[in-house]
């Protein structure tokens, strides 16, 4: 019973992270939106094809047009 109390306390917390994460675009959220690139405003494909460890675990883009890196929300992360 114990283990059963534990799981669904984790489940519970992942799910107020990704909810809370959606809300306010941090790391932890879901973005199902489409993303151009910040650098030169190209169109991102929805199929992605991560480039480093960070893209692969909290998501994120290159483009594939101009290198610019960018998190999953489409914002400028600087390298």
């Amino acid at each position: 019973m114990a283990g059963l109390v534990v799981t669904a306390s984790v489940l519970v917390v992942g799910l107020l992270l990704a909810a809370y994460g959606t809300v306010s675009h941090n790391r932890w959220g879901i973005n199902l939106q489409p993303v151009t690139c910040p650098y030169c405003h190209a169109a991102i494909p929805h199929v992605r094809k991560p480039k480093s460890l960070r893209e692969a675990l909290w998501g994120g883009r290159t483009c594939e047009k101009c290198g610019g890196v960018m998190d999953k929300w489409g914002r400028q992360i600087k390298t």
